[in-house]
Parts: structure tokens; sequence; C-alpha cells
């Protein structure tokens, strides 16, 4: 299973949400699956999500998705503060990198 926290505007997936809980969809595992798969499985477009996490890691749309594995989406309008440069890599950037830790 996946379990998957959903924020702000997000939260609409789970019918029967509200916005001052906490809101978190299970979803079965697929073998194989990257987190741009995940995403259009839900119904969602990239340029619909903010940062995003995959077991508090900076999720990429190319990273693969484990059983058990816990994923944050947040929306488009829910971005790391300074761009999230230190987690990025140097510079604002709303591309795919390698992160660069120095």
């Amino acid at each position: 299973m996946i379990e998957t926290h959903l924020y702000e505007r997000l939260k609409q997936l789970v019918p029967g949400s509200c916005l001052a809980e906490d809101t978190i969809l299970m979803s079965d595992y697929k073998v194989g699956e990257t987190f741009a798969q995940y995403v259009e499985r839900l119904e969602l477009k990239m340029s619909d999500l903010g940062d995003c996490f995959i077991n508090g890691t900076l999720a990429k749309p190319s990273d693969i998705i484990s059983d058990g594995d816990r994923i944050a989406l947040f929306p488009f309008n829910m971005r790391l503060l300074c761009g999230g440069q230190h987690i990025k890599g140097h510079g604002y950037t709303n591309r795919d990198i390698d992160v660069d830790y120095y």
C-alpha cells in the first residue's frame, strides 16, 4: 500500500475530507510505477502539484515508488520557502535535477 498525505485543495480527492483535518489516501502499490505515473493514476497532472515528497525526500517524476512509501502531495501554490535551494541544488529551478549537497 501507498500512504499519500494530501494538502489544501488536493484533499478533495478523498470524499468527505475536511480542510482542518489530516487527509490520507491509501492506494494499491503497483510494481515499477514512477511518481509521475502515480500522479497520473490519481487523475492529476504534474502542473497541479507544487513540491512533493516521498518518505521525506523531494520527489522527482522519475522516482520509483516502493510498497509502503509515504507520499506528501502539495498543490501548485504550495512550494518550499526560498525555492528550496538547499534541497533542490544551487539557485532556484523548476527543472528535474539531481540534488547537489555541495
